[in-house]
């Protein structure tokens, strides 16, 4: 079997969306700024406070896929993290962005986190992958960080984001940006003994409530003065499609609001070996999936790709009238928002389940 016949075929959003009169824009950050290195994995929101907002992850590296004819020697096999300053670990910062009508950056500021950061104990350092939302008029970011003990062990932490404008009479000691991360709170789990939490997506018309897990659903609660995470809803079946595909759908987007029902996208992906040398590959594929009011799945679309690349990865989805906005990044290199018309949820192919 050929490499290529070894993944399903999939539909190219953007070129259905540019077909249906979308559009797509790269999220920029300027070079001098981010030394060039990569910008990925961007989250969005409609802020009735600010409007279109966007957290865009900036990685201290740029990722170079080795192609299929070449042998590679590197610790992530088939994935190469190229720093441009020999740097070994893999920090990550975050943007917070105002955007127009357009979807043009007009604002961009580096959340500023030394209220709270400490010494890194892992390779892995930052807020990473992180959804950006608003419970109770409060803004907040929320990813998972890894980088508080020596084995690497992931946790979701939860930071209230603020404008310096916010603060009245308050003076933020050695502060570079004009948003700062007021508060960090760190979500445990049920289960004490799990190594790794990521990707858990926040309901926002439900304050407070994250989807842990996507299929089977787990629906939590967590309380941050508490220091405590409760479990609203467990299913224990996963649906037909996934069983037979032996995948998962992770985490992606928000969860949102969307006619009769929720909304959001997963993902999924696939480490087949690479086809020269003995480490793995990586390739994303994506979903839009329909939840009721009792957190059934109702409808699960076909996999599909945003650009045809092996790493893509979402975070954010906001309605927008007729459209819906969607972020993502391209191979940990890129991030672009796209502007979906509506029509194309009834253009593409969904599961039978």
């Amino acid at each position: 079997m050929s490499w290529e016949n070894l993944y399903p075929k999939e539909s190219n959003l953007v070129k259905l969306s540019i077909k249906e009169g979308g559009m797509i824009k790269p999220l920029i950050i300027p070079g001098d700024e981010t030394n060039g290195t990569g910008l990925c994995n961007a989250s969005v929101y409609i802020d009735e406070k600010e409007g279109i907002i966007v957290n865009i992850r900036h990685v201290g590296y740029m990722m170079h896929h080795v192609e299929f004819n070449q042998k590679y020697w590197g610790l992530w096999g088939a994935m190469q993290y190229m720093n441009p300053e020999n740097f070994m670990f893999l920090e990550t910062t975050n943007y917070l962005c105002k955007l127009n009508e357009e979807l043009d950056i007009i604002q961009h500021n580096k959340i500023n986190t030394t209220k709270f950061d400490k010494k890194p104990l892992w390779d892995f350092i930052g807020q990473e992958d992180v959804r950006i939302f608003r419970w109770n008029n409060i803004l907040y970011t929320c990813g998972v960080r890894r980088d508080i003990d020596k084995i690497g062990t992931g946790r979701m932490e939860m930071c209230e984001i603020n404008f310096i404008e916010e603060f009245e009479n308050e003076f933020i000691e050695n502060d570079p940006s004009d948003v700062i991360e007021s508060t960090r709170d760190r979500i445990e789990v049920p289960e004490k003994d799990t190594y790794l939490e990521k990707n858990w997506m926040p309901v926002l018309d439900m304050p407070y409530h994250f989807l842990r897990h996507a299929d089977p659903v787990e629906l939590v609660k967590v309380d941050c003065k508490n220091k405590s995470c409760k479990v609203i809803v467990k299913k224990y079946k996963k649906i037909a499609i996934t069983k037979l595909d032996k995948c998962d759908l992770r985490g992606g987007s928000q969860v949102i609001p969307f006619g009769k029902h929720r909304l959001c996208i997963t993902h999924e992906v696939f480490f087949p070996h690479h086809p020269v040398g003995n480490g793995k590959d990586a390739h994303y594929y994506h979903r839009f999936v329909f939840y009721d009011d009792d957190w059934n799945i109702v409808k699960v679309s076909k996999r599909f790709k945003f650009m045809d690349a092996m790493i893509e990865f979402n975070c954010g989805l906001a309605e927008q009238e007729d459209n819906l906005l969607i972020t993502f990044g391209y191979q940990d290199n890129a991030a672009y928002i796209l502007k979906m018309p509506k029509v194309v949820l009834d253009k593409i192919e969904y599961e039978k389940l």
